[in-house]
This record gives structure tokens, sequence and C-alpha cells, in this order.
């Protein structure tokens, strides 16, 4: 799991600013997803991948300019994601899985 800093307009349960980030494995598709969350409970995935390396790349990409506030606007934040590279369909997760990366993310913060 990766955090970055930045800019967020949704009340946060994590610090001002702050997101985090990481991967985990979807139970049916076995692809590995990215995710982001800016509370600790708003957990989205957006990539998907073959590969867990190429996941982790991207987490940490993701955390990276989000620490250097390369992106300011909705707009920016939202053609960045959108440019980063995906293998496949991202499919949504049970919400199990959801309940326990939100908790990794909230308890990250400690």
């Amino acid at each position: 799991m990766f955090k970055g800093f930045g800019r967020s307009k949704k009340k946060p349960v994590l610090e001002e600013n702050e997101l985090t980030t990481g991967i985990v494995q979807h139970p049916i598709t076995k692809l590995w997803q990215t995710w982001i969350s800016f509370t600790g409970h708003d957990i989205q995935c957006i990539t998907a991948h073959n590969q867990r390396e190429d996941a982790n790349k991207i987490a940490k990409q993701i955390a990276d300019a989000w620490s250097e506030g390369k992106y300011k606007t909705g707009e920016e934040v939202t053609a960045f994601i959108q440019s980063l590279p995906n293998d496949g369909v991202i499919d949504p997760l049970p919400q199990n899985i959801v309940m326990q990366l939100s908790q990794q993310a909230l308890s990250a913060r400690k």
C-alpha cells in the first residue's frame, strides 16, 4: 500500500489532502487491480493488470504523482487516471474485500 498527499474535497477520515492506494487481486478475474481512497471508506478500483508487478508500479506512480501535487483539478486527476495503462476490465470487488481494504487504508494512517 502506498500513500500520497494532495487535494481532496471529500470529508476525510484520512488526513486532509491524503490519498491511499494499493493493489488487490480480483477473486474471479484474477487480475491485479489498483485502487485509491481519499477517505478510507471510498475504495475505488481504477486499473486492472495481468501482472502483480505492473499493478504495484501503477499504485506507486499514483502515490508519487499525488505526493508531488502534479494534479490540482478534478479534470487533471481524471486525465491522469485515464492515461494509466490497463490490461482488462475493472470489475467491482465483493463487499467483504472492500471492507478489508478500507480497514487497511484506515490503519495505514496510524
